[in-house]
């Protein structure tokens, strides 16, 4: 990001806010200062993306054309009700999650991400309403029309991140040398809207990050969803009938776009359907205000996986099985400025299935190139190429279980935010 950018070397707890924020320098403030109004705007364009392999899930994607994407934007609002208290409220407009398959209007405008929060001093925030579920420690993701935080256009096919409803603490901590500490904590139940079923029960989650004054990081993230099935004879299933417990094994969505699907999750592995799911990540990162290096390891696992429909292929369907669902995945991620406002960066990240029997045939992979131009500091303009390879049996929601299918695009972005 170039040097003036909001989001330079920022702690984990700031930087969840700079996500959905926006530049607070940028906002505009009324009541002395008490009341800021910002926002995001974002529009994008593809060229075709087209759905090839013999395993391809449908056929129907074989042919695509180029156009421009829907404008996403957002409104953000913060107002600091009293010295310790202070509330913030995202409404948006953003097509991946709030459309006519979730029972949304698709042109309406809804709350993204708003909490209730209480600075206790000392670094340490809780925030009671929305809160951010994640394993990931360092956060680099485009969501809606919050993109700028992300230097690609799309985001990984392994991201375990959702949204929920919750109690969330956050802190950071400056020590000896330079050195700091981020740390949060979170309890929630698993949906976004509102889950009192007996089977939902609470999600729980940890991430710190140690970080040095040269720039080198490590980071951990753990979550832990306690939810539970009615089984029978082996064949399980939720009371509500819905097809997962927490979104959480299923990222948030990203804005790649076949011709009859997306944007949304159809892109990112499934295999772990977030019921009684033990999640955890870890990573490291160089981080200056000219290079950024980051590698990550995650394991996720369930006590209970989507129905076998033959020969280990279990897509994401509303019939469990009591079969534990397990993967690994891991990537690595670079920035290099090539001038203050100039960008170059590449992703690679690779998920395998290790879900019963299954041993091959078993990988994801998604290789990303992009660069980068700060025509402002608020203004980015993103170009990126992607490509992605889905095995016969490595839980992408883009094969059929009996061969592999593979996709590739390039895509544009200009955003703006305030």
């Amino acid at each position: 990001m170039n040097n003036n950018s909001p989001f330079k070397k920022l702690p984990i707890a700031v930087a969840i806010i700079a996500l959905h924020a926006g530049s607070a320098n940028a906002a505009v403030e009324l009541m002395d200062g008490k009341l800021k109004i910002g926002g995001a705007v974002m529009q994008g364009w593809q060229g075709p993306i087209e759905l090839e392999g013999s395993g391809r899930v449908t056929g129907a994607d074989d042919d695509g054309g180029s156009g421009f994407h829907r404008l996403r934007y957002a409104l953000t609002i913060d107002a600091q009700v009293t010295d310790d208290i202070s509330v913030f409220a995202e409404l948006a407009e953003e097509p991946n999650d709030f459309n006519t398959d979730a029972g949304f209007d698709q042109f309406g405008i809804a709350q993204d991400l708003a909490w209730i929060q209480a600075d206790l001093g000392n670094g340490t925030l809780v925030r009671l309403g929305n809160i951010i579920t994640t394993a990931m420690p360092f956060l680099r993701y485009s969501d809606g029309a919050a993109v700028q935080s992300n230097p690609f256009i799309g985001n990984t096919p392994v991201d375990m991140i959702t949204a929920e409803q919750g109690i969330w603490a956050l802190g950071s901590s400056e020590l000896a040398g330079g050195n700091s500490i981020t740390w949060d904590v979170g309890v929630s139940t698993p949906d976004f809207l509102t889950d009192t079923t007996d089977q939902g029960k609470y999600n729980y989650q940890g991430r710190g990050t140690f970080n040095f004054d040269n720039g080198l990081s490590f980071g951990a993230g753990v979550v832990k969803t306690t939810g539970d099935l009615t089984c029978s004879g082996g064949v399980c299933v939720r009371d509500d009938g819905a097809a997962f417990n927490s979104l959480i094994g299923l990222g948030d969505g990203d804005n790649y776009q076949f011709a009859t699907r997306g944007p949304s999750q159809v892109n990112h592995v499934a295999i772990v359907p977030g019921v009684d799911a033990l999640i955890y990540q870890l990573d490291v990162q160089y981080k200056t205000d000219v290079v950024m290096a980051h590698a990550f390891y995650g394991q996720a696992e369930d006590d209970f996986s989507w129905a076998d429909q033959g020969g280990g292929y279990r897509p994401l369907t509303a019939t469990f099985s009591d079969e534990d669902a397990e993967m690994s995945y891991w990537g690595v991620e670079g920035q290099f400025y090539v001038t203050p406002k100039i960008y170059l960066a590449s992703r690679y990240t690779l998920s395998e299935n290790e879900t019963g029997s299954v041993s091959s045939d078993n990988e994801l992979t998604r290789l990303q190139v992009a660069a980068g131009y700060w025509y402002a500091d608020n203004v980015l303009i993103k170009a990126e190429y992607v490509t992605q390879e889905e095995e016969a049996l490595s839980g992408g929601q883009n094969v059929d279980g009996t061969g592999s299918a593979e996709w590739d695009g390039v895509l544009l972005e200009a955003s703006v935010s305030w």
